[in-house]
């Protein structure tokens, strides 16, 4: 977001974007920031975080991990293909527990061919899915937890 100004004629006397960023896995949000600050090279732009929960630079979720073969094993039963791990550009709260040691990944349910292309993806006006993937996510979902569950 950017705030300036108070009429489209008028030079504005102050500035102020907010960007709204992911980091890398590894990454320190202070890394991050100075790299921002090289970037823009000017010692009179001030470059701070928010007040707002900054997420912690943690590494990555292991694959060698019970919780992740668990998952993998259901998405080839349930979907009938394979895991391809990726890193995705969206933000999630799984960091402050990766902070803290756990192992998290993300999971949704199968991409719509259907609505995605019409731009009905996550965090759109009009998010959806279709019911039967709906359906068939709460079916994967009860396949990781009681296998989880099995195993302990």
């Amino acid at each position: 977001m950017i705030q300036a100004g108070y009429r489209v004629n008028v030079i504005p006397s102050e500035v102020r974007a907010t960007l709204d960023v992911r980091m890398h896995p590894g990454e320190t949000p202070e890394a991050f920031l100075d790299a921002l600050r090289k970037v823009i090279n000017d010692p009179a732009v001030e470059v701070q975080y928010t007040a707002r929960a900054l997420r912690p630079g943690t590494d990555s979720a292991r694959l060698d991990y019970e919780g992740f073969k668990v998952a993998e094993a259901a998405v080839k039963k349930i979907y009938g293909t394979t895991t391809l791990p990726m890193m995705g550009t969206g933000a999630t709260d799984m960091a402050f527990l990766r902070a803290k040691g756990m192992q998290c990944y993300g999971i949704g349910p199968a991409f719509d061919v259907e609505d995605g292309p019409k731009g009905f993806g996550a965090h759109s006006d009009q998010e959806r899915i279709l019911e039967s993937e709906l359906h068939r996510f709460v079916r994967f979902n009860y396949e990781v937890i009681t296998e989880l569950a099995r195993a302990r």
